[in-house]
């Protein structure tokens, strides 16, 4: 017997930001309300395989943040307003009730939270700067590479830089050259291939946002909101700080660390984060 196969169906729709920037989202599904908010350095097409494992029980809208996809421009002075303005037409627009933001997408979903609240949010890693905890010492060379137009080398200093994969971390610097370039002709022959080198140029105003914020972790007392703080087990320390120092100043916070898990599990396996999201936005 032949089984079924449901194929998910994807549209595309756009919400305008407070300053008339067109900020594009996909959507699939149906039930509730849930927004995936991307982290640094990607796209809404990054997290189509967990927004898949979602969308049997949510309609769930993935946006790309400006600069990136299906949005306008960032423009010369996008910042940490300008990043909360678009997530809240984002609300606005799909009326959702939850909210899943990764790394960088988590961090302005703390801060929209402030201004502009939903049902409940998770988030993933957001890079809260401790006493200075996030590494930016690399950022000065990245930005100079990225000048020079030596993309690859700017993509292995960020790489390098902010320690996100151990194994990445270990590797001299001219065996990752190799492998990116090995990723790069891959992502080449790649029909609609996310190519990671477009999207260099949106890490450092992300990372001068998080760096804006250093210890200023305290301001998120003020969310009164359930909250489900994620990480993984072989992420970097600073971010393991950073979940501690959320779960000691939100209101409603709830832990879950994934053993074996990254930074960028949760493109990966979306088998472990679908299934406590959807315990988390359920009330399970």
């Amino acid at each position: 017997m032949l089984s079924a196969i449901k194929i998910m169906t994807e549209t595309l729709h756009y919400a305008i930001s407070t300053d008339g920037t067109k900020i594009g989202y996909r959507k699939m599904g149906s039930g509730q309300g849930l927004i995936i908010y991307h982290g640094a350095g990607r796209i809404s097409q990054n997290y189509k395989k967990l927004a898949e494992e979602l969308a049997n029980i949510y309609t769930v809208y993935i946006p790309d943040r400006r600069g990136r996809g299906l949005s306008g421009p960032m423009g010369a002075n996008y910042d940490l307003t300008k990043a909360s303005q678009d997530l809240i037409s984002i609300i606005k627009a799909t009326d959702a009730d939850f909210i899943f933001g990764h790394s960088a997408g988590g961090l302005i979903t703390l801060e929209t939270m402030l201004l502009n609240s939903v049902k409940k949010i998770a988030v993933y890693e957001p890079p809260i700067s401790v006493k200075g905890s996030l590494p930016s010492a690399w950022l000065a060379g990245f930005e100079k590479a990225l000048e020079k137009k030596q993309f690859k080398k700017a993509l292995a200093i960020s790489l390098k830089g902010l320690k996100v994969q151990e194994e990445i971390t270990k590797m001299p610097f001219w065996c990752l050259m190799l492998l990116i370039n090995i990723l790069a002709l891959a992502e080449r022959k790649k029909e609609k291939g996310i190519r990671m080198l477009d999207l260099l140029h949106t890490l450092p105003p992300d990372m001068k946002m998080a760096m804006e914020l250093d210890s200023k972790y305290e301001r998120y007392r003020y969310i009164t909101i359930p909250t489900l703080l994620m990480a993984g087990s072989k992420s970097p320390s600073y971010f393991h700080e950073s979940v501690k120092e959320l779960e000691n100043t939100l209101q409603q916070s709830t832990t879950k660390i994934f053993e074996g898990f990254d930074h960028y599990s949760p493109e990966e396996k979306v088998k472990g984060i679908s299934e406590t999201l959807k315990e988390f936005f359920s009330g399970k």
